[in-house]
C-alpha cells in the first residue's frame, strides 16, 4: 500500500459489518497535473479548487504528489519558503519538488484497512489504482463522512448539533490508537454520546472517552464498550 506498491485488500471488518470499500466512497473527478506544470500553476490550482494535494501523472502513469507539504519546505537558494512565496517561485516544477512515495490502495481494499494506514503512516490521502491507472482518491474526511451518515431509516437526532458531535467522536476515534468506528456504536442525543460495540484495545478506552468528553458540546459520555474478543 505504501511506496507505490499495490496491496491486495484483506477483509477486515468487525462486528459482523460489511466492508466498505475505497471504491464506494472515493472521489473520481481527479484533479492531476503533469510533471512540467510549474510550482506557482499547482499553488494556484490548490488554491482554486480548496484541495490539500494533487497527483502527477507522466502519460497516464501515477509517478508522484505534490501537496502543500512539498510546496511549504522544498528549497529554493538553500531556504524554506511558504506556500504564498512558492506561488510566485520561477522556474522549478512539480518533477522537482513532488513526492515519489505514494500510498496506493486498489478500488476492492476495505477503509477499515485504509483507515490504519492513515494512522500508521501519518497520511491523510490515498491514490486507488485499477491496475497501473489512477482512478480515484480517498482521503481521511471521505471515511470519516461515509462513516458519519446515519444509516437509512434511522430516527433523526434530537438536536441539531448532535449529527457535529457524532462526527467528531468518530473523527476522534480514528485518531486513537485502539480504537475503531467500525466496531463502535456512536449515538448522540443532546449532547449526549453513548458509546456501544468494543475496543480494539482495552488500554484506549479510558484516552478515548477522555478525548470525547472533552468535544465542544458533548454533555456527557456513556462508554458501555467492551474489548473486541480476538477470534
Amino acid at each position: 500500500m505504501i511506496d507505490g506498491r499495490y496491496a491486495p485488500a484483506h477483509a477486515l471488518t468487525f462486528a459482523g459489518q460489511d466492508a466498505t470499500l475505497a471504491g464506494d466512497i472515493m472521489t473520481r473527478d481527479i484533479v492531476s497535473v503533469l510533471p512540467e506544470m510549474t510550482v506557482h500553476q499547482i499553488a494556484v490550482l490548490l488554491g482554486q479548487w480548496h484541495i490539500s494535494a494533487v497527483p502527477v501523472q507522466d502519460s497516464g502513469l501515477l509517478v508522484g504528489v505534490v501537496g502543500e507539504a512539498e510546496l511549504n519546505h522544498f528549497q529554493e537558494l538553500g531556504t524554506v519558503i511558504t506556500l504564498a512565496e512558492a506561488a510566485k517561485a520561477p522556474g522549478r516544477r512539480a518533477a522537482d519538488i513532488m513526492s515519489a512515495k505514494v500510498a496506493t490502495v486498489w478500488e476492492e481494499t476495505p477503509l477499515v484497512e485504509i483507515a490504519k494506514t492513515f494512522l500508521t503512516e501519518h497520511i491523510k490521502r490515498v491514490m486507488v489504482m485499477r491496475g497501473a491507472k489512477l482512478v480515484g482518491i480517498v482521503a481521511r474526511a471521505d471515511i470519516v463522512r461515509a462513516l458519519a451518515a446515519r444509516p437509512a431509516g434511522a430516527s433523526r437526532p434530537v438536536s441539531g448539533e448532535d449529527d457535529m458531535i457524532r462526527y467528531k467522536v468518530i473523527e476522534t476515534l480514528l485518531d486513537i490508537p485502539g480504537t475503531s468506528p467500525w466496531s463502535t456504536s456512536v449515538k448522540v442525543s443532546n449532547g449526549i454520546v453513548d458509546l456501544g460495540g468494543a475496543v480494539e484495545d482495552e488500554a484506549a478506552r479510558e484516552p478515548s472517552r477522555v478525548a470525547i468528553e472533552k468535544l465542544p458540546k458533548v454533555v456527557e459520555v456513556r462508554d458501555c464498550r467492551a474489548a473486541l474478543q480476538p477470534y
